[in-house]
């Protein structure tokens, strides 16, 4: 139910300054080379006139590419430009997931959540990474989803539709939201045909039809995990899906009335908003696609490349065992459906449960007290999900649930399934956080309409977890996530030019003399060549790539050897820099090694990277 305390944007001025104080302490805090490299390179050929997917292979959809063109041109060609629009689009995130909670908290309760999704989300990872969008744009677009159900404007769909046509520009996965609303919508237009309807008439064909749609969604989801469809898989995606899928065609059985004819009107009436903003950014992002007859070269990097992310872009889950650490807090969740008159828990004993977990977190330095925590909440995505699927079973016989909060219940715990996609089919660590705001909203929602929870436990261990995240994960960096508590304090800052950002002094060191290394035998070429998976050195160094590649393994081109030599004799290309560690795309090709060798003959060895020149 919404909230209407006077305090409220009070209370949501003060979390939105907290927010923002807090997390600006991260801005120029860490990096991952490759990320921060592949973002910096796309974006500074953007800004020479090069449009993605056709003269070079983005990784992603291309619209963070022509957004962070414009911040060098505006802000400076840096690294540290990138990370402030990143914040600003995160200061929007902020009042939407305060918002959200209002509609079943109060206030200050709201706040609370509100900074338990802040100190789950970048903090943990600040780097404009296209994910973060996919977020922002989520909650952003649920909301005003929300704000459709309660007032029935249409422009409000518009909105919604209008942030996840932006989440698909930023990355191909914002069509998990475009679908999640979809989703909602067959529910939505069922309460709405009811609502237009005065008799009571049940469509069996509409019925089916909606059934069908269901089936074909689910088939959907198998054919995308078909190449990594395991246990784990089915756990984390399958299932939850299933049981929507199941609660949506039991509803329709149950209450779907109405002519075959009104339904469909009411349902178009619901997706031609929502499909009109989506369609608006993608259009303007396809402007210059079609204004240069390359359209082709745009559906086969976003459409047909990332494919190549199933060979060499992928991990898998922890074991299946490790999904014990979850079921005390399921079963938490399913405590007030096991109720009897009487058996509510006491204040004294609800405290006495959130003792121990309050210790673990006091000690969490410890890596199995770590690593238990974290697999314990690392599968709450699913917990989330089942659990507000069986509340909104129960909730249809509690009368002070109302159907908008139904709804609204519904609509989270779809949003968060589908989110929870993103984690396919590398299932490291920080993808999972990529959906904790979500998943805190949902368990909101399940804990607020369960007249009988015991709140106060629930209360416990946010307040538990809130630390974990504040004292744990935000002091360690994204490469120790998950698996064990590393401090991460960078103090070195990286090329205050180009950079601007705090790191390693292992990092600053090794950049800093291949940087000079790469100046001194340069020459008079502007190209320079650094392989595999190595973009950021191009942008450090402010020399040209001569390939399409910003990964390897991503690249549409497939160069021969000898056809790359001849690529790199054409552009003058005097040094080059080899990458020993590669994230993704495996060690350079041994005859390709071989041929560089032999044409770039004089070398320094730097650990990671093997600088190489001719004379």
């Amino acid at each position: 139910m919404r909230s209407e305390n006077p305090h409220k944007y009070i209370i949501l001025l003060v979390i939105w300054i907290i927010s923002a104080v807090y997390v600006a302490g991260f801005i120029d805090r860490g990096w991952i080379p490759h990320d921060e490299g592949s973002l910096a390179q796309s974006a500074e050929r953007v800004l020479a006139g090069e449009l993605p997917h056709r003269d070079f292979d983005e990784i992603y959809t291309g619209g963070l590419a022509f957004l962070y063109a414009a911040a060098f041109k505006f802000l400076g060609v840096n690294l540290i430009s990138i990370r402030y629009v990143f914040f600003g689009f995160f200061l929007m995130f902020v009042p939407a997931l305060y918002a959200i909670g209002l509609r079943f908290a109060s206030p200050v309760m709201s706040g609370a959540i509100t900074l338990f999704g802040v100190v789950w989300s970048v903090p943990n990872y600040f780097a404009g990474v296209p994910s973060w969008y996919n977020l922002f744009f989520a909650v952003i677009g649920t909301f005003a989803v929300i704000r459709h159900v309660e007032t029935q404007r249409a422009s409000w769909l518009f909105v919604a539709g209008l942030s996840g046509g932006v989440s698909f520009l930023a990355k191909v996965t914002g069509v998990y939201y475009i679908l999640a609303v979809g989703l909602f919508f067959t529910f939505r237009e069922r309460f709405l045909s009811r609502a237009s309807e005065n008799h009571s008439i049940p469509c069996a064909t509409y019925t089916w039809l909606k059934g069908a749609a269901y089936g074909m969604f689910l088939a959907a989801i198998i054919f995308l995990l078909r190449s990594r469809l395991g246990v784990m898989e089915v756990y984390y995606f399958l299932v939850p899906t299933t049981a929507i899928c199941i609660l949506l065609f039991w509803d329709e059985w149950r209450a779907g009335y109405g002519s075959f004819s009104t339904r469909l009107r009411t349902l178009f009436g619901l997706f031609f908003p929502f499909g009109c903003g989506v369609v608006v950014p993608i259009a303007a992002l396809l402007a210059p696609y079609f204004l240069t007859n390359s359209l082709g070269y745009f559906v086969e990097g976003v459409l047909i490349l990332p494919q190549k992310r199933l060979e060499h872009a992928s991990m898998n889950f922890p074991s299946i065992l490790t999904l014990a650490a979850s079921v005390p807090y399921a079963l938490l969740l399913l405590w007030p459906f096991a109720q009897t008159e009487g058996s509510r828990m006491t204040t004294k004993f609800q405290i006495a449960l959130i003792m121990p977990l309050g210790l673990a977190v006091s000690f969490a330095e410890n890596f199995k007290v770590y690593g238990f925590l974290w697999l314990s909440i690392r599968s709450l995505g699913v917990v989330a999900v089942l659990a507000g699927c069986v509340t909104l079973l129960r909730s249809l016989r509690v009368p002070g649930v109302s159907e908008n909060q139904r709804q609204i219940l519904l609509l989270l715990v779809i949003m968060t399934a589908l989110l929870s996609l993103i984690q396919f089919p590398y299932a490291a660590s920080i993808y999972f956080v990529y959906t904790v705001p979500l998943i805190a909203l949902t368990l909101l929602a399940v804990v607020m309409v369960q007249a009988q929870a015991p709140r106060l436990l629930h209360a416990g261990v946010l307040g538990c977890y809130f630390f974990f995240a504040l004292l744990w994960t935000n002091t360690g960096y994204v490469w120790h996530l998950g698996g064990r508590y590393k401090s991460y304090q960078p103090a070195s800052v990286l090329d205050t030019e180009r950079a601007g950002i705090r790191v390693a002094d292992a990092d600053k060191a090794l950049y800093s003399r291949m940087i000079e290394l790469i100046h001194k035998h340069a020459g008079s070429s502007d190209y320079i060549y650094a392989t595999p998976d190595c973009p950021e050195v191009y942008f450090l160094a402010r020399m040209r790539n001569p390939t399409r590649a910003i990964f390897d393994f991503l690249s549409r081109s497939g160069s021969k050897p000898t056809a790359l030599l001849e690529v790199l004799r054409e552009k003058n290309v005097n040094v080059i820099a080899i990458n020993k560690r590669p994230h993704f795309s495996g060690l350079l090709n041994p005859k390709l090694m071989v041929l560089l060798t032999d044409r770039f003959p004089f070398f320094v060895d730097l650990g990671q990277f093997t600088v190489r020149w001719k004379e």
